[in-house]
């Protein structure tokens, strides 16, 4: 078993969609739940991307990344060399091999990559009767790894990450794992969503101002609040953080904005928690100028009652 990671720089400031990856950092198991064999570096020198998102610049090794000379396809070149006949890939999250294919693309590589890989993050979540996102530093800590390594680094995390798999039985491997997403093809109609559209909108300012599209639900205690302003991310989507005055905890309300057709406006919207890809967008977007929400609501005019007429 190969459990790898990535770094990479997503590109916020670019019109090129790419998360770029800066570092490659593997180790190779005998067998799933095995000691560590083998390990594998690779720091990559960005060539896409002028500019760094806020997670890809607070990096610890990011100026390694930049001194390097080593380009993508070297890198993944040495990298599947080094994992031999060995295709059965493992990561923390569902991210790193889709990030890994989209690269492969865009630089027109033929490189044979698996189709399937085992998600321990997903693995370890169900095991603990926990959601299928927690992050691999509580885990480790959880787990009682000793931290030695720092976060972020891609051949520490791969580090960590087997060291909390060690702790899974191979019936809980099995069934965590997941098919390789393949890069998205453009839309040409709406996307599906879990939650149905709201539309259609006439113009921008009445979707961001319709106070369905501003309605933030409190997961937690279902408290039903309404977000005054938005923050203006990439590919049409809309952030804003709200707290919760009854449970006292913050959250993302995120709105996708899409066109029909007919050039109608549609709006999707969800509540989460503030890490990960959603958190870093948000951050760059929280850089932009907020866009204040008005009252949709109509205001009732009162009639004026008919004075009495003298007789």
């Amino acid at each position: 078993m190969i459990v790898f990671d990535l770094e990479w720089n997503s590109g916020l400031y670019d019109r090129v969609r790419l998360d770029e990856i800066l570092q490659i950092g593997a180790v190779k198991l005998q067998t799933p739940g095995g000691p560590i064999l083998d390990s594998f570096n690779a720091y990559i020198r960005p060539w896409i991307h002028r500019r760094f998102s806020p997670a890809a610049a607070a990096l610890p090794d990011l100026a390694l990344s930049q001194g390097s000379q080593v380009d993508f396809p070297a890198a993944l070149e040495d990298f599947l060399a080094w994992c031999g006949e060995d295709r059965v890939f493992a990561s923390w999250g569902n991210s790193d091999l889709a990030v890994l294919l989209n690269n492969r693309a865009y630089w027109q590589l033929k490189a044979r990559l698996p189709e399937t890989f085992v998600d321990i993050q997903r693995a370890f979540g169900r095991a603990v009767g926990a959601s299928d996102n927690l992050s691999l530093e509580w885990c480790a800590e959880y787990c009682g790894v000793p931290d030695i390594f720092d976060p972020h680094n891609a051949l520490a995390d791969a580090v960590y990450t087997a060291c909390v798999g060690r702790l899974l039985t191979q019936e809980e491997l099995d069934g965590a794992v997941c098919p390789a997403r393949t890069p998205p093809k453009p839309q040409k109609t709406l996307p599906r969503r879990n939650q149905p559209w709201q539309g259609p909108f006439e113009d921008l300012e009445r979707l961001l101002n319709n106070r369905g599209c501003r309605r933030a639900l409190c997961p937690r205690c279902q408290a039903v609040l309404r977000v005054d302003r938005w923050n203006r991310g990439e590919d049409g989507l809309y952030y804003s953080v709200f707290s919760c005055p009854q449970c006292g905890r913050s959250y993302l309300l995120q709105l996708e904005v899409a066109a029909d057709k007919r050039g109608k406006l549609w709006a999707n919207q969800g509540v989460y928690r503030a890490t990960g890809a959603r958190r870093e967008a948000w951050q760059a977007a929280a850089q932009t100028q907020p866009v204040m929400c008005k009252d949709s609501r109509r205001r009732r005019r009162r009639r004026r009652r008919a004075r009495p007429t003298d007789a």
